[in-house]
């Protein structure tokens, strides 16, 4: 698992780069592709999957580089009540899908570490990527069927 999270905080420099030169790209072109049909959905479900992998990559990269996990359980507030009151069991809340990683206390509300932003993208990049796959292969079936 470290091997995955090495590899993909190592991809994100690289697939934000190629997002960018692909939107340079894009503006002094005035055109998404230079391919038609099917493999110009096939293209744009690529660049998609790569929105994915980058916006998990970022929030990956909040979860395990930021700092909150160590302070965490002794964080205080000051509206907070007495802590010989009531002990405060901060705990630490992690989940891979959707990305989620919050210091949770019973005394104030949850802080989230993750940038509000990634799981919105990520989502939406993996909708967004299987609609142009499908879109594909429905072309592809109506070019096959045409050329009888």
């Amino acid at each position: 698992m470290l091997v995955v999270i090495v590899m993909l905080l190592l991809a994100v420099p690289v697939i934000g780069c190629l997002l960018f030169v692909k939107a340079v790209r894009v503006v002094v072109t005035r055109r998404l592709t230079r391919k038609s049909g099917a493999a110009a959905w096939a293209e744009g479900a690529g660049w998609l999957l790569c929105c994915a992998v980058l916006a998990y990559g970022v929030g990956v990269g909040a979860m395990f580089l930021s700092p909150w996990p160590d302070w965490c359980p002794v964080v205080r507030f000051p509206d907070d009540p007495d802590p010989s009151a009531v002990p405060p069991h901060p705990r630490v809340e992690n989940s891979w899908f959707p990305l989620e990683a919050r210091c949770v206390s019973d005394v104030h509300a949850p802080v989230d570490s993750i940038p509000s932003a990634v799981n919105p993208v990520l989502l939406t990049s993996l909708a967004g990527a299987a609609g142009c796959v499908s879109m594909a292969v429905w072309h592809r079936r109506g070019e096959k069927g045409g050329s009888h």
